[in-house]
C-alpha cells in the first residue's frame, strides 16, 4: 500500500508538470481529471476523469470516466473501455490514456456542435457545410457503435485475450476461443476484427483445430487417439511460416475445438526467426492460463484440452 502511494504521487507530480493547468488533481480523492483538446487546435474538448482505487498501480486500474459534448455516450463508453483495457498491473498509466486519446479519430472527427446563430444561418443557407459535418460525426458514431457491438459479440462467442507481450519493440497477443465448425473459427475471426486495434495489427496469425468424433477418415494428427477426424488449418497472414507453426503447436499439445489468434503490431525492429518464437510463447501462455495446455513442469502430461468443454 505504501509503495502504491508513493507511485500515486510521484504520477500525480508528472502529470501536473506535463499537462499544468489541464489537469486538476485530488490528492485525497485521489481523483484525476484532465483536459484534452483537440490534437489539431479544433473546437472538441474531451475530459478524462480517473477514480484512482488504493492498490493502484500494483493491481487495480483506475475507474475512467470520459465526458465530450460533441460525442455520443456509446462512442464515450467505448473509449473509456479500451483505456482500461490499456492497464498492466504494476504501471502507472495516466499518462499513456491521455495520449492515446489524442490520437483517436473517433474522438475528433464529429465536429463541435455549433452556435445558435451559427446553426441558423446553415438553416436558413439550406444547409452549407453542415450536412458534410454532419455525414461524418454520424459515421464515426456509426465506428464506434459497431465496435461496441463487436466486443459483446467477442463476449458472447467466448474469446478470451491474454495480456499483450512486447519484444523488441513488437507487441504481441493472444486470443483463444472453442470452435466447433469453420463457420464458428469465421466468426470469430469477423468478430476480432471489427476491433479497430486488432484489425490494425501487422499480423493476424490464425490456427484451429476441431475434433469430429467417430467421423472416420484421415486428417489431423498431433496424438490424442479415440478415433474421428481433425478438420485443421492456419492462416499466416503475410507472416510466412508462422500460421503452421501455430498450428503444430496445436497438434503437439492436443489442443482440441479451439481457433488460436496472435496479433502482431510490429515496433520496427526485424526480429527474424525469433518472431516465431514470440508467437508461439505468446499463445502458449494464455493456453496454460486457461488449462488447455499443462505448464512446464506442471506434470500431468497428455493431451492437452477441449475448449468447448473447459468453457461448458
Amino acid at each position: 500500500m505504501e509503495d502504491d502511494a508513493a507511485a500515486r504521487d510521484e504520477e500525480f507530480e508528472a502529470i501536473e508538470a506535463i499537462f499544468g493547468e489541464a489537469v486538476n488533481v485530488s490528492r485525497g480523492a485521489s481523483l484525476v481529471e484532465v483536459r484534452i483538446p483537440h490534437p489539431q487546435g479544433g473546437g472538441q474538448e474531451v475530459m478524462l476523469r480517473a477514480s484512482l482505487p488504493s492498490d493502484y498501480p500494483s493491481s487495480s486500474c483506475p475507474v475512467a470516466l470520459l465526458y465530450g459534448s460533441h460525442l455520443s455516450d456509446d462512442v464515450l463508453v467505448w473509449a473509456a473501455k479500451q483505456l482500461e483495457a490499456l492497464f498492466t498491473p504494476g504501471e502507472v498509466c495516466l499518462y499513456n490514456w491521455v495520449e492515446w486519446l489524442k490520437e483517436q479519430e473517433l474522438l475528433w472527427a464529429v465536429p463541435a456542435a455549433p452556435s445558435n446563430n451559427h446553426h441558423q444561418q446553415q438553416q436558413q443557407e439550406g444547409g452549407g457545410e453542415e450536412g458534410g459535418g454532419a455525414t461524418r460525426g454520424s459515421s464515426a458514431r456509426r465506428e464506434a457503435v459497431r465496435e461496441v457491438e463487436a466486443l459483446e459479440l467477442l463476449r458472447a462467442l467466448r474469446v478470451t485475450s491474454g495480456e499483450p507481450y512486447m519484444e523488441k519493440k513488437s507487441t504481441f497477443q493472444a486470443h483463444v476461443a472453442p470452435v466447433s465448425s469453420f463457420d464458428d473459427v469465421r466468426a470469430v475471426m469477423d468478430a476480432l476484427l471489427s476491433i479497430s486495434k486488432i484489425r490494425a495489427a501487422t499480423h493476424n496469425i490464425m490456427a484451429y483445430r476441431i475434433h469430429t468424433p467417430g467421423a472416420g477418415g484421415g486428417g489431423g494428427g498431433g496424438g490424442g487417439g479415440g478415433g474421428g477426424a481433425f478438420l485443421q488449418d492456419y492462416d499466416d497472414d503475410g507472416e510466412t511460416a508462422a500460421g503452421g507453426r501455430l498450428l503444430h503447436l496445436l497438434q503437439a499439445a492436443d489442443v482440441r475445438n479451439s481457433v488460436v489468434v496472435v496479433s502482431r503490431w510490429f515496433g520496427g525492429v526485424l526480429l527474424g526467426p525469433a518472431r516465431f518464437t514470440a508467437i508461439n510463447n505468446t499463445a502458449r501462455a494464455l493456453l496454460e492460463q486457461m488449462g488447455l495446455v499443462a505448464a512446464p513442469g506442471g506434470g500431468g502430461g497428455g493431451k492437452g484440452g477441449d475448449i468447448a468443454t473447459q468453457w461448458q
